[in-house]
C-alpha cells in the first residue's frame, strides 16, 4: 500500500496528474487557511466544476492563469490542463503541478 493511499489528501497533488494530465473547468478561487498549527498559511484554492479535488495555487500557476484569463474573478468557466512536472523545491527536484489554458478543441482531444 502506498502512503498516498493511507493518507489521502483533500487537495490535488502531483501524483494525481502523473499518469495523465487532468482537464478541468474552473469554478472559483478563494483564499483559505491550510496547514496545521504554526505552519498554517492563507493560500488561494481553486475549485473545479468537473473535478472533485480543489488545487492549492502557487505563484507560478496563479500567474500563468492570470496571463491567460485575467484576474481570478474571470477564471470561472475556463478549461485548464493540469499536469505533473519536475520542479525545484527547497533545493530538491520534486514532482509538482503545472497548469495551462486550453481551448475547447484541445480539451476534447485530451479527454480521449
Amino acid at each position: 500500500m502506498r502512503t498516498s493511499d493511507m493518507f489521502p489528501s483533500k487537495y490535488l497533488k502531483a501524483e494525481d496528474a502523473k499518469a495523465k494530465p487532468i482537464i478541468a473547468t474552473i469554478s472559483y478561487v478563494e483564499m483559505e487557511r491550510i496547514g496545521q498549527g504554526s505552519d498554517q498559511k492563507e493560500k488561494p484554492i481553486m475549485y473545479f466544476q468537473d473535478f472533485d479535488k480543489p488545487m492549492v495555487l502557487n505563484k507560478t500557476n496563479a500567474e500563468t492563469l492570470e496571463d491567460a484569463f485575467g484576474d481570478t474573478d474571470t477564471w470561472s468557466g475556463n478549461k485548464i490542463k493540469i499536469r505533473c512536472a519536475r520542479t525545484q523545491y527547497a533545493g530538491k527536484s520534486v514532482d509538482g503541478l503545472r497548469v495551462e489554458a486550453v481551448s475547447n478543441g484541445a480539451a476534447t482531444e485530451d479527454k480521449s
